[in-house]
């Protein structure tokens, strides 16, 4: 795998994806885009790895898109083929059937903060910024913003977000719901990696239907989820983690997932 921008490796179970663009404040271009769906793919295909953690390098997690890149697109049709993979990329991490837990640090800025809310669990550094950008460059949010932040924060709030641009620190993150947990700089890598390795070792053939369940609860009437959530009940009570799940909890021991 030959990657530009973004690291990738794993730790046991967990696959680790890293952006890499520290001199670029890891700034989204469409190269960093193609390596993140490259690096997600080999996750998402290889079946030892049972959780990701989306994390970066250097002293911010994300600062935006690269606006140098996006200064040099001058036609529209260019730009839409930007966008196109950036949104190839945002369909793969929103519709990712493992969990991701994001680990971010500074400035969390533009599609920096798509990538942070389409995570499953988002932990942040005690330094991070949640900044919805774009208004500031003449643009609009992207990489599925529109769809995540009201979801996230609530309809109104999104909109002050959008509209004054203002920086939001990590505790008030936390309070509005964008980050789970806040940690000190030097622990949010250690925090995540042992979250994630928690996550696991858990059941995948269950966290996967229940992620995409979840996802899309907000767009499914009560009656449709609840036949799908009792069907998708039935097919997991015969799979082999259900009887060691229900054995382990009678014999009063830890259970051990595949």
């Amino acid at each position: 795998m030959e990657l530009e921008t973004v690291l990738y490796r794993k730790d046991g179970n967990v696959g680790i994806v890293t952006l890499n663009r520290t001199k670029a404040m890891n700034s989204l271009n469409k190269q960093i885009f193609a390596d993140l769906t490259t690096a997600f793919e080999a996750a998402k295909s290889d079946q030892e790895v049972r959780c990701v953690v989306l994390n970066a390098e250097g002293r911010a997690f994300c600062a935006g898109g690269d606006i140098q890149e996006m200064k040099g697109i001058t036609t529209e049709e260019d730009f839409f083929d930007f966008m196109s993979v950036a949104g190839g990329f945002t369909t793969l991490l929103n519709t990712f059937p493992k969990p991701v837990v994001a680990a971010a640090q500074g400035a969390i800025a533009g599609a920096g903060t798509s990538l942070l809310m389409a995570a499953d669990i988002a932990l942040v550094a005690e330094d991070a910024v949640f900044i919805v950008a774009f208004g500031q460059v003449g643009l609009i949010p992207d990489c599925a913003c529109h769809y995540l932040l009201p979801r996230t924060v609530g309809l109104n709030k999104a909109k002050e977000l959008m509209l004054t641009q203002r920086p939001v620190k990590a505790p008030e993150m936390k309070e509005m719901g964008l980050a789970n947990h806040v940690y000190p700089v030097d622990q949010l890598q250690e925090e995540a990696m042992k979250l994630a390795k928690k996550i696991a070792a858990g059941p995948l053939n269950c966290y996967t239907p229940s992620k995409s369940m979840m996802n899309k609860s907000f767009q499914t009437d009560f009656e449709t989820m609840l036949k799908e959530e009792t069907a998708t009940q039935a097919s997991v009570r015969m799979h082999p983690n259900a009887e060691e799940g229900l054995s382990a909890f009678l014999e009063k021991r830890k259970p051990a997932f595949k």
